[in-house]
């Protein structure tokens, strides 16, 4: 699959589902960002929801960065995904991954959070994929982060 450059649009929202699991797009999105050719745009691929993704679907994020480099289309990707989550209940991961509770930040992303995202936010947008979407929006349309 081609990079992506996500200084010119962010990666899919975090509710929107590939292989019927929440998060999927935006994972494959942020890590065709990190190919070579690509610009993640202050992104991060391999850490945060991305990270607790990659633990839910047992997939390893570096071995899905190599399936989309070599892949020729995202029905490629996504039929690779589907492979390896079947045995997956995927209304359970969905549910978690929905779950997140940002003021539930673990200590090793917390630096990043709070230097990320300000008092106010961090405690207005407790569910993560709602500060993600807020996120999105608040980067393409000012110049502040």
């Amino acid at each position: 699959m081609e990079p992506l450059d996500l200084r010119l649009g962010p990666p899919r929202g975090p509710r929107v589902e590939l292989a019927g699991i929440a998060f999927t797009a935006r994972a494959v999105d942020k890590l065709r960002a990190s190919l070579p050719g690509g610009n993640l745009h202050e992104y991060f691929p391999f850490v945060g929801v991305s990270a607790g993704w990659a633990h839910y679907t047992g997939i390893d994020l570096n071995e899905l960065r190599d399936v989309i480099a070599a892949a020729g289309s995202e029905t490629e990707v996504e039929t690779w995904i589907l492979e390896r989550t079947a045995h997956l209940d995927k209304a359970i991961i969905n549910a978690k991954l929905h779950r997140i509770n940002s003021l539930k930040m673990p200590d090793d992303l917390r630096v990043v959070f709070e230097r990320t995202y300000s008092a106010d936010i961090r405690e207005r947008y407790t569910n993560i994929f709602e500060l993600l979407e807020l996120d999105d929006v608040r980067f393409y349309t000012t110049s502040e982060r």
